[in-house]
């Protein structure tokens, strides 16, 4: 559904990260393994869809590891939309500390653990992704879900520090070296508002990391 505001155009971005995962249960990198939701995070689901029940979506999109599409299928189920899955909105691509425990991988890469610590953007573990690599990738299909869904608001389900990125880039953050982060806690909403007009884009931060309640009290979103 098309919004127009004044002659302003508004397309609207809701990034939800996914429930608990049983790497985060564990303190250990997911990465791009598809580690499930654990028992937490499935609770947390039902809290987040009977909360965003009245809220009016257009289109939802989702990393396709199962955590994050677990988290967003019931949402799109309910509305009766596509749930469009990607590997482009997966989480970053931690290679080799893929599996690690925090403290395994702080004692087999102490050099590394330091530079992924500092949040340094060129950084990267072997055989894996740095911030700005990530940055590139989710900042390209964002550009692309744009495009496609102009005037509407689209849902995204991806994961803690791809949805970083995200923000970033929709506030259009583009110094890789600004240490500019948010928090961004499981089974959380972000959303973004993309004004429009005269063909300037101004972008509205209306809201992050809000948590709908444990018991689906339906929030405005």
């Amino acid at each position: 559904m098309s919004e127009k505001k004044n002659d302003t155009e508004i397309t609207s971005f809701l990034l939800v990260r996914h429930g608990e995962s049983e790497a985060n249960a564990g303190a250990y990198f997911g990465s791009q393994s598809d580690a499930p939701l654990s028992e937490k995070g499935r609770r947390q689901v039902v809290a987040l869809t009977q909360a965003l029940r009245e809220v009016a979506v257009d289109a939802i999109y989702s990393s396709d590891l199962s955590r994050a599409r677990d988290t967003v299928e019931p949402l799109a189920r309910e509305r009766g939309l596509p749930l469009v899955t990607t590997p482009r909105l997966r989480e970053r691509d931690m290679g080799a500390l893929t599996g690690l425990s925090f403290e395994e991988a702080k004692a087999r890469y102490p050099e590394l653990w330091r530079e992924l610590v500092a949040r340094m953007p060129y950084a990267a573990p072997p055989g894996g992704e740095s911030h700005v690599a990530l940055a590139q990738r989710v900042s390209s299909i964002l550009d692309e879900l744009l495009e496609k869904h102009r005037g509407q608001t689209i849902l995204i389900g991806s994961h803690g520090v791809a949805i970083n990125h995200m923000l970033r880039h929709l506030m259009g953050i583009r110094d890789p070296h600004l240490p500019l982060w948010f928090s961004v806690d499981n089974a959380s909403i972000s959303r973004v508002d993309l004004h429009r007009r005269h063909n300037v884009e101004a972008p509205r931060l209306t809201y992050t990391n809000r948590v709908a309640p444990p018991d689906g009290t339906p929030m405005s979103f």
